[in-house]
């Protein structure tokens, strides 16, 4: 049957128990599903896509670590193109991998995750070349998908150009009806200023019921994770649209200048997070902060200042322009000269 009217086939074996954890912070019955396996063509790289790193840390790296704090179980990884890399990478981590081969779109990687999901709960659908999304969003998302008893909620964006991103279709009650590829957009549509931002929290039974109807009835003969969506609220199961506050949370990397943008982006957003904290940056355009760097409050950080992972500086303190410092750990009032090289000891 050829492939552009052929259904999904999915496997099928007992799905884990998933009993879920209460307290604060944790999400009862929330699985976690990291897409892994894309190419990356432009990338012109040996390497993983998803390894490839910003902000002194992979791009996978990121995505888990915004994941985490909501603690789904499982944590299925997608992977394809260089798998044993992102296996290796993330062996140890508590997550469970599976194939995508060959690649065949973003429908048929969740397709191949859904064996490994519990009969019910919510499925957190996340990219994991998105370094940017934060832990607040993709619990918004989860919160809304179950306050509003919907088959599935997405993340969204307004953007003044749509681009390449598909289009949210809304009906007249404001319910997503419809994501349409750009590509197999009509005029009206690519009008249309929402555009999906590729983040999903999916009712897990709407999700297996779904599924095998997913047809590659388009340009790229690829099965769409956004069809879904068109499935469902057809099937009369509600939908629902979550913009975000912060539209570069949907920043995804298939290039690199995609992934210097991201890269930016990040550290603006860690060179802000020390303002707020009261540390001082003189030229924040030249200074990069790795993530996990802790800062004390009146340190003041000159030009061309990099701090690099595992970094933690007291209060007071004093950086001086164009030095490096690579995982140190400075007590309070401590000066550091300008040009200067620190590492930790190994």
């Amino acid at each position: 049957m050829p492939l552009q009217t052929a259904a999904l086939c999915i496997p099928r074996r007992a799905p884990p128990t998933m009993s879920g954890v209460s307290g604060t912070g944790a999400c009862e019955g929330l699985a976690a599903i990291v897409l892994a396996a894309g190419e990356g063509k432009r990338m012109r790289s040996a390497r993983a896509k998803v390894l490839h790193e910003a902000g002194g840390r992979p791009l996978v790296d990121h995505v888990l670590a915004a994941v985490e704090p909501l603690r789904p179980s499982p944590v299925v990884v997608v992977v394809g193109h260089l798998r044993g890399q992102v296996e290796a990478h993330l062996a140890g981590r508590g997550v469970v991998f599976a194939a995508q081969e060959p690649p065949r779109g973003t429908g048929d990687a969740v397709a191949r995750a859904l064996e490994f999901l519990p009969a019910a709960g919510t499925a957190v659908v996340v990219s994991g070349d998105v370094p940017l999304i934060t832990t607040a969003s993709l619990q918004a998302l989860v919160e809304l998908r179950r306050s509003q008893r919907a088959a599935a909620a997405l993340t969204t964006a307004v953007l003044a150009d749509g681009g390449a991103y598909g289009r949210v279709v809304r009906g007249s009650g404001g319910e997503v009806v419809a994501i349409v590829e750009a590509r197999d957009a009509t005029p009206e549509q690519l009008a249309i200023r929402e555009v999906n931002a590729g983040t999903y929290a999916f009712d897990v039974a709407a999700l297996h019921e779904a599924m095998p109807a997913l047809r590659a009835d388009n340009a790229q003969r690829e099965y769409y994770l956004t069809d879904v969506v068109a499935l469902l609220a057809a099937r009369g199961k509600p939908v629902v649209g979550m913009v975000l506050a912060e539209a570069d949370e949907m920043a995804g990397v298939n290039s690199r200048d995609e992934l210097a943008l991201v890269g930016r982006l990040l550290n603006a957003r860690v060179v802000r997070g020390l303002q707020s904290a009261g540390v001082t940056v003189l030229d924040p355009a030249t200074t990069w902060v790795d993530p996990d760097c802790v800062v004390g409050a009146d340190t003041v950080l000159e030009a061309g200042v990099h701090l690099r992972s595992g970094c933690v500086l007291g209060r007071r303190c004093r950086i001086g322009a164009q030095s490096v410092l690579d995982g140190v750990a400075l007590a309070d009032d401590t000066v550091v000269p300008p040009l200067t090289r620190l590492a930790r000891a190994t």
